[in-house]
């Protein structure tokens, strides 16, 4: 860690109005580890807002504060906070001349801040969000507590993924004594929109190809495929893990057409098998972790995979 959470706080108490931004598509880490500072700052008697310029799954419209999340914002704060974007191209608000601190559990690529706490040994940036509280005796009430226990939650694939700790359990059940509802939040969290869901994972699963000799199995799904079924990537979480468990595989890829010609990629690979698919991810303009990264580019899903077999082979 680059900058202590002391002097952190130290700079949020000379500050007297926040902004706070993550990465396009948000997911549940993003949204509670924004939501969490939100009201921990507020209560500091700071001006605090919430940025997003995507579309909020309406899976994490249960979390406290969700409805005060801004699409429009004032140009003018005295301070930053990254949370959650891994790389400054994912970084969804730009305001010029205005400090920058970051927290961020994926690895440092291009993360930005006179201050960071970027630091891959937390399974997620709210259970940072959550040290940082702790370490400076802020309060942290339910409502704080529910949203670092649903990032905590789906960023450790319900406390499955690898990245799951004892240090990670022990914050779980602190936040449960602070009255984070689980059960809720599991609830809420799997509720997606089954009937799309199950469609759009049809026809990707209807087109499937497995490359045997490199061990990694992908799909495409076309930007008409999405549109006829009404479909969002959100719509997608999940099936690159689901594909990951076909007999032979290493690491798997799903491959979304956002818009024309503009593609969403998103790699998940075994802990047991050796493979790193940040190291693809970043080759294609993206980033992530060792299990699980991610990227957009404008390639077309020929030249992605191309791209794939060319790194494996020159690895």
């Amino acid at each position: 860690m680059e900058s202590s959470f002391l002097d952190i706080k130290k700079a949020v108490d000379s500050a007297q109005k926040i902004l706070l931004a993550s990465h396009d598509q948000p997911d549940g880490d993003a949204l509670g580890s924004m939501l969490a500072l939100k009201f921990s700052f507020e209560k500091l008697g700071k001006k605090t807002d919430v940025y997003c310029n995507s579309t909020i799954p309406e899976n994490y419209r249960f979390l406290p504060g969700i409805d005060q999340i801004k699409k429009n914002i004032d140009p003018k704060y005295d301070l930053l906070f990254g949370l959650d974007y891994g790389d400054m191209k994912r970084l969804e608000a730009e305001v010029p001349d205005v400090p920058v601190i970051t927290f961020d559990h994926h690895p440092l690529i291009n993360q930005a801040g006179q201050m960071k706490v970027v630091d891959t040994n937390f399974s997620s940036t709210c259970e940072i969000v959550y040290q940082f509280l702790k370490e400076n005796e802020l309060e942290i009430d339910k409502e704080i507590a529910t949203c670092l226990l649903t990032g905590i939650f789906t960023d450790t694939w319900s406390f499955r993924h690898p990245n799951t700790t004892a240090k990670t359990l022990k914050v779980v059940g602190e936040l449960l004594l602070r009255g984070a509802p689980l059960r809720k939040i599991a609830g809420f969290v799997s509720q997606q929109k089954i009937d799309i869901k199950s469609k759009i994972w049809s026809r990707a699963l209807a087109n499937i190809h497995q490359n045997r000799k490199f061990g990694f199995i992908f799909c495409f799904i076309s930007f008409q495929d999405m549109q006829e079924l009404e479909a969002t990537t959100n719509d997608l979480s999940g099936l690159a893990s689901l594909l990951c468990m076909a007999p032979g595989t290493k690491f798997s890829l799903v491959l979304s057409e956002e818009s024309p010609g503009k593609l969403d990629g998103s790699f998940r690979a075994l802990p047991d098998k050796e493979i790193d698919v940040s190291y693809f991810a970043k080759a294609l303009g993206g980033g992530g972790h060792k299990l699980s990264a991610g990227f957009k580019t404008e390639k077309t899903s020929k030249e992605v995979i191309k791209t794939i077999e060319q790194l494996i082979v020159s690895d």
